[in-house]
């Protein structure tokens, strides 16, 4: 198992829909938009991939 430790950075919400910059602790923050996308790079983060099925 890994330990992640990340940060939103400058987190907004406009029309529904959460977006901002996603930080892992040493490393470059990376923009994101929607769930969907923070749920990937924290899934990236940590080394795991999504099930297809």
């Amino acid at each position: 198992m890994r330990t992640v430790i990340v940060r939103l950075v400058e987190p907004e919400q406009s029309g529904g829909q959460l977006r901002g910059l996603l930080e892992e602790v040493g490393g470059e923050p990376v923009p994101f938009s929607g769930a969907d996308a923070v749920i990937e790079l924290l899934m990236d983060a940590a080394g795991l991939t999504r099930d297809p099925a």
